[in-house]
Parts: C-alpha cells; structure tokens; sequence
C-alpha cells in the first residue's frame, strides 16, 4: 500500500517535454524583453524627433517675432521722421527745438566736465594721504629699527613700550610675508564661466539618470539629509578616451548652479617634496571656502595608483600627495558641501582605498555611443555649422560604429574644412562620410599606381567581401575600398559585427572557422586568377593572422583533439599542436577556394566596380551581390535548431494522440 502512495518517476519523454517548456517560456521571455526594448528604442526616437519639431517651431517662432519687432521699429522711425520734419518746416518750432537742444547740451557737457574735475581733485587727495601715510610708516620704521639698535641703560615709557612694538612690527611683517608667499603660490583652481548644460552633452542614454540624481544632492541637499541619505563625496567616472568625461563633469556643475574646480592629477606632484600635498590641501580649502562647489580631478590614475609599487624619493612623494588626498575625500577634516568628480582609463589600478566606499562612492562607466548615441552626438556638434538640410547623419553613424565624441567632433571639423577647401556653402553626406574615412583610416594616399596594381588591389578586398557575404557573423558589409590611406598600400573592407561577440570574446566555434577562412580569401584569389607561378606577396598579412587565430583556436580547446584543456606541453604534444591548426588552416582555404570559384561572375563584377570607383557603399555591394552572387545557405544558430526540434515533437505527440484517439473509436 505504500509503494501506490509514491511519487512515480518521471519517464525520459515527460522530461525531455519539461524542458521544451521550460525553454519555450524562456524564449517567449527573452523575446518580449527584446519587443520591450525596441518600443522603448522606438519611443526614444519618436521624442527626439518631436523634441527637433518643437525646436523647429520654436525657431521658427522666434524669427517671426524677430522680424515683426524689425518692421515695428522701422514704422515708427518712419513716424518719427515725419512727425520731426513736419516740425521742422515751422521756423518758430524750430528755433525753439534749436534752444531746448543747445540748452540740454550745454548742461550735459558742462556737468560732466565739473564732475570729472571733481572726481580727478578727489584722486589727488586721496594720493596724496596715502603717500603721507606710507611715508610716516617708513619713519617709524626707521625709529624702531633705531630704538633696537640703542643700549638697554635708555628706561622710560619708550623703554617700556619697546618689546611691544617690536614684537607687534614683527608679527605684521611675518604676517605679510606669509600672504604674499601664499598668493604667489597657489593657484587659481576655480574655472570660471562653466555654461555646460546636458543638452550640450548627447549620447548620454541612461547615464544621465544618474548624472541628474548628482545634481539633486546639490539642488536638494536638505531634503536627502533630513531622511537620512548620506550623500556621496565622491564620484568616479571611467571609460575610454575621449568619451567626455570632462564634459559631463562640467554639465554636472553647470546643470546644478555651482562652482567648479579642475585640475590634472599630474600637476600635484613634482620635484620638491611636500608640494603635491599642499597643492591638494589648497584646492580643497579654496572649494569649501566657495562651497557649494564640484572638484574635479583629471587622469586620476597619474596619483593614485596602488602605493608601494614605485620605490624611491618619488614613490614617496606621490604615496604622500596621495594620502593627503584620501584624507580630503573622507578623513578628519570632512567633506562639507563639496563633491570630489575623478575620471580615469585605468580604474584597475588605482589604489584599493581610494575606491572604496565612503570615498568614490559611485563608479560610473561610459561606454562608447550607440547609433542612436552618435546620431545625437552629431547634430549637437553640428548646430553651429551650415549643414545642408539632406544630411544623413544615421549613415555617418553607421560608418563610424565605435568611435567616440571626441572623434566624432573631429568630423564635423575636418567636413567643414573640405566645404571651405571646395569653395562650398553647405556641409553635405559626401563631407561627412570623407571626414569619417579620414578619422579612421587618414588622409587619402595620391600616389599613381599602375593598372595592374589596381585590379590587384581589388582582387585583394573583393575576396575577402565575397567570402565574408556568405557567413552569418560578417555578411553585414558597411564598406569596400581599394583607396590606400595613411601609408598603407592596401584598401580595406568594413564590416560591422557583432559588439557582444567580437568584442567581448563571445564568439562560436564556427565563427572563428568563418573568420580564418576569410583571412585566407585573398590567397585563395590570387591562386586563382594568377596561378600557383605567379602569386604575390599582398596577401601575406591575411595569412599570417590566420595561421595565429588557428593556433589560437587549438589551444583554446576548440578543435577536434581538445589540446586546450592541458596547459603542461611537450615537444611532441606541440608539434601535435602544429599539425591540427595546420589541417585547420588547409580545410578554411579550401572552403575560400570553393567559395570563390561559386561566386566567379560576382567577384569579376566587383573587382571591375572597384577598379572604376575606387570605393563601393554598402547598397552598391549588395547589389552586385544580389544580380551575381550564389550565396551559401544561412546555417541556422542553435535557437532556431531548439524551436524546430520543438515544434518536430510537438507535431509527433499530436500525431501519436490522434492515432490513440482513432483507434479507441
């Protein structure tokens, strides 16, 4: 009887359904998270453009006012005019108007004349009595210096008030000393006329959430302190160079209304001991005296890396300007109503009390924009230019996908530079996307090349884009060219990929196969259209890298015999391991091989392309992919390999249900 009560194991095939149901309800979670995601990116775009419209309108609104105050002023100069001619053809008005006008002016001349003597007599005076006064200073001067000189057997009341005196002369001239040795040293940290707003920062996306939260501890203060927050002292901004960090801490300052001071970290220490200690100390007392106020410390990697790693008088120094520091942000002496703001590229290694709690107590990454990032970034850099109405900016974003603000802005400037090289009046596409190219890769190499050199070039890249069109992973092309720049002889060919994969090391066994095969594409081609006699040198690089990714993936555990998964190596397992990535290397070339011979008619269309334009965009590649080429099929990733083996069993249940169900009738 106990044995019914038992809970009965579940047999393989209810398992196995468990599971698709449970990875079905993840797959339908994943894509309403991705839905999500779109219609917020959706809704973002939909408020920029209506935001843009807003600012259309108001523009537009401003210059109609604009121009209506111009025809109101000139309507009534009009009338003026008329009324004070209409005056003058009356000779007694006239010579009234002459008298009103005389008498006005001789009052304004004459009274200001008086009071500029009166004024110059003023300063005479004045002069004078402090050159009395200084002169009877130095006199006394002079007595005391005598009265110290003179013998002690002089008493009286004079005797009397001598140490006095003396010690008062002294305690005023030390006095002066120190303030004049004070304001010669230390310097000025506090950057006035900081107008930087968010609006003047784009690309921000969901950093300015809490770019805005620092500025209510400033603007709200009272309100955090009085239910118990503790407001952070600190605030440390890390990310790549030229994302704006020292923009965003400047929009920090001038969002919230309060001073700002910035200095380098590398102007704290120097050759005299003691000074990069004092320098601290004076930046934060000239904050707390201008309070409330945000101090911010550039490369603050230069002073506060890990202590006790350089040795010596300066690793001393700076160990002491550092500790001077970690006192500043969270000691003894407090923190007050100032926000301490530090950027940096290395957060690694900084020094372990530095960042922790209590100091920096927020570590903010800024990534590098987006699309939508960049798109944004450009228009605000380009407000002051003459942009042409048709300008394109979500294809500069496209070409321009890692770049940064600092870059970006580079390339407003170098497009406007070419508008004015060509004599032009507007900024357009063409600018901007030569800008780009520019940025990335230099200036455009002039150099004549002779006809062979050209299709040869052509054949290099075309190679690589035909092969590469046909891999899930880099089929996105942005770009094809055969235009050398900056010194090097070759062109180069643009894809975008994957961020996650590529650049976070997230890539799949295939995927890395797909991209040595495209490495090898070049060989391939001028095995091909040259002969096995008449092969180049052009391509070596290419198989170079691709020789180093199959070594790389054998160690890596990806290959068939798993060399990866034991780093202790001996002469034999290495020439092992020399022999798979070899076979690995043979296999992809001739899949390249293959590939190309497919694509015969789309690589000689895309080589004559290249040779005659020098550069092909993305719609006139596809193009030619799409009248010439024969792609391999798309593999399907392992999703769509789940979802079908799903919906497989699914239809096989419903089947053997429906054949139980018959044959019961």
């Amino acid at each position: 009887m106990i044995g019914l009560f038992k809970e009965k194991p579940m047999s393989k095939k209810a398992m196995e359904f468990k599971m698709m149901r449970e990875e079905l309800q993840r797959r339908r979670k994943e894509e309403l998270n991705r839905m999500r995601e779109e219609r917020e990116m959706i809704e973002r775009t939909m408020r920029v453009k209506k935001k843009e419209e807003e600012r259309r309108k108001k523009k537009e609104a401003r210059k109609r006012k604009y121009t209506e105050s111009l025809r109101e002023a000139r309507r009534n100069y009009l009338h003026m005019a008329n009324v004070w001619a209409d005056l003058a053809r009356d000779s007694n008005v006239a010579t009234a108007l002459g008298l009103v006008f005389f008498i006005i002016f001789y009052r304004t001349v004459v009274f200001s004349y008086r009071r500029q003597k009166k004024d110059y007599e003023d300063r005479l005076k004045i002069e004078k009595a402090e050159a009395e006064e200084k002169k009877k200073m130095r006199e006394l001067e002079r007595e005391m210096e005598g009265i110290e000189g003179e013998d002690d057997e002089t008493e009286g009341v004079g005797g009397e008030q001598n140490p006095y005196m003396k010690m008062a002369m002294q305690f005023m001239k030390s006095g002066a000393r120190v303030r004049r040795a004070q304001n010669k040293r230390l310097p000025q940290y506090l950057e006035r006329g900081v107008d930087v707003k968010f609006s003047d920062v784009a690309g921000l996306g969901k950093i300015r959430l809490e770019l805005e939260e620092i500025v209510k501890f400033f603007t709200h203060g009272e309100m955090y302190r009085r239910r118990g927050v503790k407001i952070p002292g600190g605030i440390l901004l890390c990310g790549p160079p030229g994302v704006g960090k020292t923009l965003l801490a400047k929009a920090v300052a001038g969002e919230a209304g309060v001073n700002f001071f910035s200095i380098s970290a590398s102007q704290f220490v120097e050759i005299y001991v003691g000074v990069g200690a004092s320098r601290v100390r004076a930046l934060y007392q000239e904050a707390r005296e201008n309070a409330p106020s945000v101090v911010f410390i550039d490369e603050l990697d230069a002073v506060g890396r890990e202590r006790g790693l350089i040795k010596g008088s300066g690793g001393q120094e700076r160990d002491a300007t550092l500790n001077q520091l970690l006192v500043c942000l969270d000691g003894f002496e407090g923190r007050g109503n100032v926000i301490t703001i530090a950027s940096t590229n290395r957060p690694d290694i900084l020094d372990p009390a530095l960042v922790r709690p209590g100091r920096f107590d927020r570590k903010i990454f800024i990534p590098k924009p987006g699309v939508i990032g960049r798109v944004e970034i450009l228009k605000v850099h380009a407000r002051k230019k003459p942009m042409a109405e048709d300008v394109d900016y979500m294809a500069v974003a496209s070409m321009t996908d890692g770049m940064v603000g600092a870059e970006l802005a580079n390339i407003i400037e170098v497009a406007a530079i070419n508008m004015m090289r060509d004599a032009r009046t507007e900024i357009t596409t063409d600018d901007l996307l030569q800008a780009a190219q520019i940025e990335e890769r230099g200036m455009l190499d002039r150099k004549d090349r002779s006809p062979e050199m050209w299709k040869q070039l052509a054949i290099n890249e075309a190679a690589m884009a035909v092969v590469a069109v046909n891999f899930p992973d880099l089929r996105n092309i942005e770009f094809v060219t055969i235009s050398p720049r900056a010194g090097r002889e070759l062109g180069y060919v643009r894809m975008k990929m994957d961020h996650i994969k590529f650049k976070e090391g997230m890539l799949s066994r295939q995927s890395l196969l797909d991209h040595i095969t495209v490495q090898l594409a070049p060989r391939a081609a001028d095995e091909l259209w040259y002969g096995e006699g008449q092969l180049s040198t052009i391509w070596a690089e290419t198989a170079d890298n691709a020789r180093s990714e199959a070594r790389a993936f054998v160690l890596g555990g990806l290959s068939e015999k798993h060399h990866g998964l034991s780093n202790f190596w001996v002469a034999d397992k290495l020439n092992e391991i020399d022999t798979e990535a070899l076979r690995i290397v043979h296999e992809c070339y001739e899949d390249a091989k293959e590939i190309l011979q497919q694509n015969r008619k789309l690589m000689d269309a895309v080589v004559d392309e290249l040779v005659q334009k020098k550069s092909l965009t993305k719609h006139e590649f596809f193009h030619l992919v799409e009248l010439y080429g024969l792609l391999k099929p798309i593999r399907p990733n392992i999703l769509d390999i789940r979802v079908a083996r799903r919906t497989q069993f699914q239809e096989m249940m419903m089947n053997k249900k429906e054949t139980a169900q018959g044959s019961n009738v």
